[in-house]
């Protein structure tokens, strides 16, 4: 078989955590590698263009302010309902990551910087021996009715990854002072030792919960990739025509009615044009169904290569086809379809022993002058087509004027 391409459809964490051990490093790679795919599979087909940190606290007035609940409530509602137990090592280790965008490069600069931001008064004592950190008034826990568990792994993440920079060194520190566990007043703590760093003695972390955690993690964003997938191949199912790859008509149609919106707004206008292959017909007596579809695929694919990157192609019947041009009149729908038209009678593709190069009739609909809707438009189109057809193969037919030959 020749012609043709096939394809039709139109178009980590481990930095900075001083994990203690190749297996813990594997299962945080692991987990950075499969958030990834899992953003990939959630981003909208326009990516989106996010401001950077220093665009964000450059345009935010100084007046500005959140509402300590909202904090609170990010951290302690709606992030644990998405990731349960992993929320708070999570937390933790995106503010440390995120604490590097800062660009902060001295402790007297941390201090300013959480007290500009209304999270705390800070207190850092750093030397060769221990790291000590105090906040006093932490956004995040203060008043705070007990609940026997630090919570601050907002506040510590920025405080270790910048403590990272400044000294040169991994810093993982464990939080032994917090609200939530009856104090007044937020500690982080990590020492030297035989490990390069600061680290709390007992590493932050018992190492077999770490373990668990960045498995559970890791196991939670399989779960959640391998369901997004079974929904993205249900949606390709429910809006793309299994043959041919094109967008079937319901969702044509969805896409097309936003033209029109969009057209009215600005004054544009909208081709509907209906395409059905002169003699197809014969095509599936001569070589079969499995042939016709293999005719079907060519003619699709080297239709899509035709056509615009912003128009819109879908089957919408047997050896139909419903092509939607946007900005388009009537007169430039006819020198397209001129172009791509007579292009695609040159299009032999071999079934078997034989060769098929068929010619197709068209009807044209136009907005706004001829319909307001997309099915008035399209009604109108394959009438039109149907009319043109009639006077002979490979015509094209204009529903407020004669067909041309």
């Amino acid at each position: 078989m020749r012609v043709v391409p096939r394809g039709v459809v139109p178009k980590g964490v481990t930095a900075g955590m001083a994990l203690r051990s190749q297996e813990e490093i594997s299962l945080a790679s692991v987990f950075a590698r499969t958030l990834r795919s899992l953003l990939s599979l959630t981003a909208s087909e326009e990516p989106r263009a996010w401001p950077t940190t220093a665009q964000i606290l450059d345009s935010t007035p100084p007046t500005a302010t959140t509402p300590t609940a909202l904090l609170r409530l990010l951290q302690f509602g709606v992030l644990p309902e998405l990731l349960g137990a992993s929320a708070g090592p999570a937390i933790y280790l995106a503010a440390k990551r995120f604490s590097g965008d800062l660009d902060i490069r001295s402790i007297q600069g941390l201090k300013d910087w959480f007290a500009e931001m209304r999270l705390g008064e800070l207190e850092v004592e750093l030397d060769e021996e221990r790291v000590l950190v105090k906040l006093s008034h932490c956004a995040s826990s203060e008043r705070l009715p007990r609940t026997g568990t630090a919570v601050c792994d907002f506040e510590r993440g920025l405080i270790d990854g910048v403590l990272e920079r400044i000294t040169g060194t991994d810093v993982l520190t464990k939080e032994t002072l917090c609200w939530a566990l009856g104090d007044t007043v937020c500690q982080f703590e990590g020492y030297t030792g035989d490990q390069a760093g600061y680290l709390y003695r007992e590493n932050g972390f018992d190492p077999e919960t770490q373990k668990r955690l960045l498995k559970g993690l890791a196991d939670q964003a399989d779960v959640a990739v391998d369901n997004l997938r079974l929904m993205n191949q249900r949606r390709e199912l429910e809006t793309h025509d299994a043959l041919t790859g094109l967008m079937n008509f319901r969702h044509l149609r969805e896409r097309a009615a936003y033209e029109l919106v969009r057209a009215a707004r600005h004054g544009r206008t909208v081709a509907f044009v209906m395409i059905d292959l002169d003699d197809f017909q014969r095509v599936n007596e001569e070589v079969g169904q499995e042939g016709g579809d293999e005719v079907l695929r060519h003619w699709a694919a080297a239709l899509t290569a035709q056509i615009r990157g912003c128009d819109l192609l879908c089957r919408y019947g047997a050896d139909e086809f419903l092509l939607v041009l946007p900005e388009t009149a009537e007169r430039q729908a006819d020198i397209v379809l001129e172009r791509v038209l007579g292009s695609m009678q040159h299009l032999a593709v071999e079934v078997g022993d034989r060769q098929y190069a068929l010619s197709a009739s068209a009807g044209v609909a136009a907005y706004p002058g001829d319909g307001q809707s997309v099915e008035a438009l399209v009604a109108k189109a394959a009438t039109t087509m149907y009319a043109a057809r009639a006077g002979g193969k490979g015509r094209v037919g204009f529903f407020s004027s004669p067909p041309r030959l």
